[in-house]
C-alpha cells in the first residue's frame, strides 16, 4: 500500500523517538527524551523573549537571599557562571565577561554597590539575578530544589537604565516529587539543580527548543 509523504514522515519520527527512548535507561540523559519529542514534531524553536543581548558585552551577576547571604554565596556564583556560559554559547555575536572578574569585584566591593560592577568591568549591560529564597531540602530527608526568581537586565552604558525585567516566581525541581537524600550527594543535586536553573533563566535570551527540559521529573533519580 502507497503511503502519503505525510504520514512516511510521521512513521519515520516516530520510530526515531522510539530509538532513542530505548537508550534513556543506560543513558539516564533528560536530553535525549527531549531531543526525541523535538524530532518528533519536526523542530520546534521558539525565539528569544528578549534580544537585548545580541552584539554586546554583558556580565551576569546573582544575589543569594538577604536572609541568607553567606550560606547560598557558592551557589549563586555557580548559578552566575552556568548562565554566562550559557549565553556565551547560544547568544549571537555576545561578549561575556569572565566569571572570575565578577568574582574578584565580590570579593573587594560592597553589595548594596553593586551597580557599581557594571562599569568596574566595562560592562554594556549587566543581567541581575535575584534569588528571593533558595533551597534545595524538602524536609531533612529529601531533595527538592526551590528557588524564587527575578531578573533585571540594565544597560550600564545609560545609567544602569532597567531594559527588560522578569518575575519567574517559583521554580521546583523535580516540579512533582522529590528524591531521598541517600540517592546522591548534596554536592550533586546542587550542580544538577542549578544547571536546571541557570537554563530556566538563559532561555529567555536565546531561540531554543521548549521541549528540552521534558520530562526531568521522570529522570531526576538517575
Amino acid at each position: 500500500m502507497d503511503r502519503s509523504p505525510s504520514l512516511r514522515r510521521t512513521l519515520h519520527r516516530a520510530t526515531a523517538v522510539l530509538a532513542l527512548l530505548s537508550l534513556i535507561p543506560s543513558t539516564g540523559c533528560h536530553q535525549l527524551l527531549a531531543t526525541g519529542i523535538y524530532v518528533f514534531q519536526g523542530g520546534n524553536v521558539v525565539p528569544a523573549q528578549c534580544d537585548q543581548l545580541e552584539g554586546q558585552r554583558v556580565v551576569v551577576v546573582c544575589r543569594p537571599p538577604s536572609s541568607s547571604e553567606y550560606s547560598h554565596a557558592g551557589a549563586s556564583r555557580m548559578l552566575a557562571r552556568n548562565v554566562t556560559q550559557l549565553l556565551r554559547e547560544n547568544v549571537p555575536k555576545v561578549e561575556m565577561v569572565e566569571s572570575r572578574e565578577v568574582d574578584k569585584w565580590m570579593d573587594e566591593s560592597d553589595w548594596d554597590n553593586f551597580e557599581e560592577l557594571g562599569r568596574a568591568v566595562k560592562a554594556e549591560r549587566m543581567l541581575v539575578i535575584d534569588l528571593a529564597h533558595f533551597d534545595l531540602f524538602k524536609g531533612k530527608t529529601l531533595y527538592q530544589g526551590n528557588a524564587d526568581v527575578s531578573l533585571t537586565l540594565y544597560d550600564v552604558e545609560d545609567k544602569n537604565k532597567v531594559l527588560w525585567e522578569r518575575a519567574l516566581g517559583e521554580v521546583l525541581f523535580p516540579q512533582n516529587s522529590a528524591i531521598p537524600i541517600q540517592d546522591k550527594a548534596p554536592k550533586q543535586f546542587e550542580r544538577e539543580y542549578i544547571g536546571i536553573l541557570a537554563r530556566r533563566i538563559a532561555v529567555y535570551f536565546y531561540k531554543h527548543d521548549p521541549n528540552a527540559d521534558f520530562a526531568l521529573d521522570a529522570l531526576a533519580n538517575r
